[in-house]
């Protein structure tokens, strides 16, 4: 018989233990709702991962491509198929001995293998090593072990090396273009990823009778350039030839289409390979001095102040003006070059012997306001939108008339207190080379996918800025000045070259005036003169114990345009 003490005791159990059961109820219910609503969305989320596999597919980056006189394509920019290997340690029977095998196929250390496993977050998936090439990807799949995967990769090239490289730019290790074509044309040309996602097993391996609701890659388009392939080869050879010779700081080459303002060739020196770009230190080597460099051109300017002479009927070629050696302006006295006073001279042969005090009278003919006018119709002071990434086209400085003195303009006359760059000046000789009308230049031809085009670029009408009779005119005496001027050294044998020297100062750093110890030589030519197919600016930066553009730019144009009427094969067209 249970006493009554016992019987009170046991009730203070059965109560004690009612308690815990309603307590442990209650714990599982806020739990089972914490799961179940609270963090439902996470645990779905795992849930999914456990059944399904997924994962990116690149796609493969347009090419670019240029092309030669027959219309062949090269590759400038493409892909090499690489591997990348990594490790699945849930498949590994052995961990060192799948280190083991990876060290002795890849050469890499062991023990680095091992720290990766060791430290990895996760087994499924560990990277080894990259850019694996297709002779080390057999040696790895003799292997035969199961916990070593290699996944294809695609990874820039480019096999002409430096050839246009500026042009071109490159592709980081982001896989997004950086610089030049590549970074213009970054999103044509990288294309869509795909989507690999199916329904996976416990190891997340496939299921073959499983959902597979993947999505393929789509590839990016090709960009065809408007370079030619020999002409920059040529071209590049020239200058980096030319650029030596005068132990230059560096040098720039354009060629442009008179007629369309497709750009045959852009080079500068030195240049860089793309295939190495990590190695550069020098980051200004990834720079188009073409048509980023802002400088004060010089004398090659005083073509834009003829062309507006002629075409406002200011002047003719055979106008007569008094030289007198020096003009005074506003308390500062402007001179020519050589120091000399040249007596009673035509305007042609102002340009020939590049009198600063000849195109200051043209300029003043002119009046500041209408000399401003020719200055924008040319488009000096923006940018020609050329195919450049954005914030790497330089635009240059022209002051308006309300911001500056008479003096200053006048100078701006022959190319000082006013700064372009190579491509907006070889823009103002196109114009005049194609009868008067400015065609804005441009570097691509046209967009492919699949071998079918896209879109093309460029155009065939342009502005008219001066009339034709005016840019006729003003052809003749640039034929003169490179058959009796400074520009004798840019003639070919048998053909009418037109064209101008120009010997720019340099600002010192700092300012306070010009450098006494540097220039910068220009030429800008085009030929056949009576019919212009090409127009060529070579420039020239501080080349050493050379004084004149006529010793530095001017032969090097005179080889680029030789070879360009031998290619093209052009007849003569003046006895030899």
């Amino acid at each position: 018989m249970i006493s009554h003490h016992g019987i009170q005791v046991q009730k203070r159990r059965t109560k004690y233990l009612f308690f815990i059961v309603v307590f442990a109820s209650i714990c599982m219910v806020l739990r089972l709702f914490q799961l179940q609503v609270l963090e439902n969305k996470t645990y779905a989320d795992a849930a999914k991962k456990q059944h399904w596999s997924e994962n990116e597919i690149q796609p493969k980056r347009g090419n670019i491509y240029v092309k030669d006189i027959g219309g062949s394509l090269y590759p400038l920019a493409t892909n090499i198929k690489l591997y990348k290997v990594y490790v699945d340690l849930v498949n590994s029977k052995n961990q060192d001995k799948t280190a083991d095998d990876l060290s002795r196929v890849l050469s890499v250390n062991k023990n680095e293998i091992l720290e990766k496993f060791k430290n990895s977050k996760t087994k499924r998936y560990i990277p080894i090593k990259r850019k694996i090439t297709e002779e080390e990807s057999e040696k790895i799949k003799i292997l035969e072990d199961k916990a070593i995967g290699l996944e294809p990769e695609h990874w820039r090239v480019y096999p002409e090396k430096e050839l246009a490289s500026q042009v071109l730019g490159y592709v980081d290790g982001d896989s997004n273009g950086a610089g030049g074509i590549e970074q213009y044309f970054n999103e044509e040309l990288k294309g869509t990823p795909g989507l690999y996602k199916a329904e996976s097993d416990s190891l997340g391996k496939k299921i073959l009778t499983g959902r597979d609701i993947s999505v393929d890659a789509k590839d990016g388009e090709d960009v065809v350039l408007t370079i030619n392939r020999d002409i920059q080869a040529q071209a590049e050879m020239a200058l980096k030839k030319a650029v030596e010779t005068h132990h230059a700081k560096k040098g720039t080459v354009i060629v442009v289409d008179s007629k369309t303002g497709a750009i045959l060739a852009m080079a500068n020196s030195p240049t860089y390979d793309p295939n190495n770009y990590n190695d550069i230190k020098d980051y200004s080597l990834f720079k188009n001095s073409a048509i980023s460099d802002v400088y004060e051109p010089g004398s090659i300017f005083k073509v834009l102040t003829m062309a507006a002479g002629l075409d406002a009927k200011k002047i003719e070629p055979d106008t007569k003006y008094e030289d007198t050696g020096s003009v005074t302006l506003g308390g500062f006295t402007i001179r020519n070059s050589d120091l000399k006073a040249h007596g009673l001279v035509t305007i042609t042969q102002v340009l020939e012997q590049s009198l600063n005090t000849g195109t200051t009278h043209v300029q003043r003919l002119l009046g500041k306001d209408l000399f401003y006018d020719y200055l924008v119709k040319f488009g000096l002071g923006i940018v020609t939108g050329i195919e450049a990434p954005d914030g790497t086209e330089g635009a240059g400085k022209v002051y308006k008339p309300s911001e500056v003195n008479e003096h200053t303009y006048a100078t701006m006359s022959f190319g000082q207190s006013i700064s372009t760059t190579p491509l907006q000046m070889i823009t103002v000789f196109q114009a005049v080379a194609n009868g008067g009308k400015l065609v804005k230049p441009h570097l691509v031809e046209t967009r492919m996918k699949d071998g079918q085009q896209t879109e093309t670029y460029g155009q065939t009408e342009g502005s008219q800025v001066i009339s034709p009779e005016a840019a006729t005119k003003l052809t003749g005496m640039m034929v003169s000045v490179v058959q009796k001027g400074h520009g004798q050294q840019a003639g070919v044998r048998g053909y009418k070259v037109a064209g101008k020297t120009g010997t720019a100062q340099v600002p010192k750093e700092g300012g306070g005036g010009y450098d006494p110890n540097k220039n910068i030589g220009s030429f800008i030519g085009f030929a056949p003169a009576d019919n212009p197919r090409f127009v060529v600016l070579v420039k020239i930066d501080e080349p050493k114990g050379v004084n004149w553009a006529e010793s530095t730019a001017a032969p090097v144009v005179g080889e680029i345009l030789q070879n360009l009427l031998n290619y093209y094969q052009i007849p003569p067209t003046e006895k030899q």
